[in-house]
């Protein structure tokens, strides 16, 4: 530590004899007839224990009635003991730091190899009583940096509670309560700003990121700091990473295993201790809070805290977020606002038609580039085949007949025959959500749909590759079903005649 330092006038023999006094016994003042400095009464007796003036300077003579020099004076006139410092010459020091061994009763728990004092405008030692609490007027600034003393003005270094101002190198959990750090006992001025200092914790030897006020004091909780939010321990060091925030801000934790907490209350701290504010996260969830080692993509909102449970606009894309605020891919359910994802691999077509899973959103499967909700055609894997869907421009698969695109979907999985089935026409079952394309399944009555997946309405004589006739009406129903040409001729004249000569094709049109 730079200390101050600062040249004394002091008071040397020649100045004092300078000033008139000799080296010969006088009646009263300066004498150093003995062949040492002291300062006699009226009477001749030796002045002791008490100041005295010389040319604007002060000295003290000890017990012994000796001109005290290069010494550390304890004076106890008064209420309480102040500490003085003389130099070599015997003047009392202003303005200035001096070191000062210490007693071997001092040493036996410290690793400082002595003690610094600071002695100011009146010479006393700058001091702290014991019942008076460290704090901004009670810390005294020397040359720009703020320092600390105890009440026997000693200079305080480490890690400093404000209630406790004793020293204890040995105390290493001293950190987790302290409101200050001293730094080191040859420097001892007070920390500001941003600080990595090595601690004890879990019997491991941490570097930790603290932070301290412009008055040296500790934080503690969850702040702002040069535009940015940061979280602190109770202890005080710095957290990365996963965090619990508090409504209270007084105590951001990062003890998962409580589970006394929900996602939407866990923030995520950047390598630099900021909170990550509207801002993707590929992280890793903390072990205690899900036993799952995989990579995820999480986002936090504008107060930082996860997104959880539900769909969220971001830059213009859509993305689902269930309860642990894990980014969902493939299919989604929103069941009363809840998030739900699930498997596409344990459902086959007919399965995925047979549940009745109602509206489904679908988000890209993969989630290292995109996880963002898809709108329009998909061709999405199921447990049997790769199909294709058809998702509305707000995300919506549904069950129905789709008159945009002019087919049926079953929650978004497009009803149409498949290339194993032997077919190129398959018809539609009653309640809308099957597809037939065997011959015999296929009923007068159902709907007719193409390869493609769209109604075939207002066809005559429409023949698929197994020689199999069909005639559809204007809203693609099953009038006319033959195994091949000669039966649907047949049929055709046969519901003509029971028309009594009215055209049922004409019929249909109308």
């Amino acid at each position: 530590m730079k200390k101050q330092t600062k040249v004394m006038a002091t008071l040397s023999t020649a100045a004092l004899l300078a000033l008139g006094f000799s080296a010969v016994s006088m009646a009263a003042g300066w004498d150093n007839s003995t062949g040492a400095w002291r300062y006699l009464n009226n009477d001749g007796s030796e002045v002791v224990d008490e100041w005295k003036s010389a040319n604007g300077d002060w000295f003290y003579l000890d017990s012994d009635g000796v001109m005290a020099t290069d010494k550390l004076i304890e004076d106890e006139t008064g209420k309480t003991t102040k500490y003085y410092y003389v130099d070599q010459y015997g003047a009392m020091v202003k303005n200035t730091w001096k070191a000062v061994a210490m007693d071997d009763d001092d040493n036996s728990d410290l690793d400082a190899e002595y003690w610094w004092y600071y002695f100011g405008n009146d010479g006393k030692a700058y001091t702290t009583d014991s019942d008076k609490v460290l704090k901004k007027s009670t810390i005294k600034t020397i040359n720009g940096l703020k320092y600390g003393f105890d009440e026997e003005g000693h200079m305080l270094y480490g890690w400093t509670d404000s209630v406790n101002h004793t020293q204890d190198d040995n105390d290493e959990e001293l950190w987790k309560t302290a409101e200050y750090y001293f730094n080191g006992w040859n420097d001892g001025h007070a920390q500001t700003g941003w600080a990595q200092i090595a601690v004890e914790d879990d019997n491991e030897t941490k570097n930790y990121w603290f932070y301290f006020s412009g008055d040296g004091v500790k934080k503690t909780k969850h702040c702002k700091i040069n535009g940015k939010y940061y979280a602190f321990a109770s202890d005080g060091h710095m957290i990365d990473e996963w965090v619990i925030s508090s409504t209270s801000d007084t105590d951001w934790r990062t003890d998962f295993a409580s589970k006394d907490y929900d996602a939407a209350s866990i923030s995520y701290l950047n390598g630099d201790g900021s909170v990550r504010k509207n801002q993707w996260i590929w992280a890793v969830a903390d072990e205690d809070w899900l036993d799952d080692d995989d990579y995820h993509w999480f986002y936090t909102d504008k107060k930082g805290l996860l997104v959880t449970d539900q769909v969220k606009k971001i830059n213009g894309k859509y993305y689902a977020f269930d309860a642990n605020g894990i980014m969902k891919k493939g299919f989604v359910q929103l069941n009363n606002n809840s998030v739900d994802g699930f498997d596409t691999d344990k459902y086959t077509a007919d399965e995925w038609c047979d549940q009745d899973l109602g509206v489904v959103y679908y988000f890209s499967s993969d989630e290292e580039k995109d996880g963002a909700r898809k709108s329009g055609y998909q061709n999405i894997e199921l447990a049997d085949d790769t199909y294709q869907f058809y998702f509305q421009n707000n995300g919506e698969g549904k069950t129905q007949y789709d008159t945009k695109i002019k087919k049926f979907t079953v929650s978004g999985l497009i009803l149409k025959p498949t290339n194993d089935d032997n077919n190129n026409y398959g018809a539609i079952t009653d309640d809308g959500k099957h597809i037939v394309t065997d011959y015999d399944d296929m009923k007068e009555g159902m709907k007719l749909v193409n390869k493609q997946g769209c109604l075939v309405t207002s066809k005559t004589a429409v023949k698929d590759e197994n020689g199999a006739y069909w005639q559809t009406d204007k809203n693609g129903v099953i009038t006319n079903k033959a195994a091949d040409k000669d039966e649907y001729d047949a049929k055709r004249d046969k519901k003509n005649e029971d028309h009594k000569g009215v055209d049922l094709w004409a019929a249909t049109k109308k």
